[in-house]
């Protein structure tokens, strides 16, 4: 399995703490170069990620910052699974991690993958605590929790090859955030969690610009957690349908 890491052209000195933590523990990755949204002509930013429907998905319009991590994902799930591969790790550069539980992360999911069903393993923190009857196992579906709507950010997972090209097809026009893990694991996505987290995030200052009053419009939105993602896939699913692309069965 072959791990990439994300990284902005003007963040070398992030990259550089990476490619540190990554030598340390004896571990090589593939940079793929991050889309600075902010750069972006806006006709693109628009072109990529319809305001309209992004709004109806998440109550407030879309940061430059998450349009260009969006496209970055999508870069480095192209870029990985280009040549055939089975599984990819996927990275951003503010990582932190622990080196054994990382290695053997990597090696569950190598053993558990089935390519035919899209399945993304969660490897950071953040994410929801796993249920009570978790009975001893390394990873829980994130389903099996209460927390719907939330985000777990995208500093580290493991996809398979199938998971790619479903996400790709969630994203494309982007409707939602690169993190949004509840909402594709209601489009057809399986994603898991870890009962133990290995990897974190360092204490870095986030290249996603948010402006003044960004989490309090954020809050009041996902206080309707279930209608929220119901209507938001409903809506895309509609919109997909009126421009002739089916979505995935």
């Amino acid at each position: 399995m072959n791990l990439y890491v994300v990284n902005l052209d003007r963040a070398p000195e992030r990259l550089a703490d990476t490619k540190r933590l990554f030598d340390e523990a004896g571990l090589s990755f593939v940079r793929i170069p991050g889309v600075d949204g902010a750069a972006l002509p806006p006709a693109e930013r628009r072109r990529t990620c319809p305001p309209v429907r992004f709004y109806l998905a998440n109550g407030y319009r879309a940061l430059p910052g998450e349009i260009g991590c969006v496209l970055s994902h999508l870069a480095a799930w192209k870029a990985a699974f280009a040549g055939g591969e089975a599984l990819a790790a996927v990275f951003e550069d503010d990582v932190s991690f622990d080196a054994g539980g990382l290695r053997a992360a990597l090696a569950s999911a190598e053993r558990d993958n089935d390519p035919a069903v899209p399945t993304v393993w969660l490897l950071q923190s953040r994410v929801p605590p796993p249920p009570p009857d978790l009975g001893g196992r390394a990873w829980f579906d994130i389903l099996e929790t209460d927390d719907a709507g939330n985000v777990f950010w995208t500093s580290s997972y493991v996809l398979n090859a199938a998971a790619a090209r479903r996400l790709a097809e969630i994203l494309t026009p982007m409707c939602n955030v690169a993190d949004a893990w509840s909402a594709f694991a209601r489009c057809g996505v399986r994603v898991l969690a870890m009962a133990r987290p290995c990897c974190g995030q360092r204490e870095t200052v986030s290249t996603i610009e948010r402006k003044e009053g960004f989490l309090w419009r954020q809050a009041w939105f996902r206080r309707f957690h279930w209608t929220k993602w119901r209507f938001a896939i409903r809506v895309d699913l509609f919109l997909k349908r009126l421009e002739g692309k089916r979505f995935p069965s």
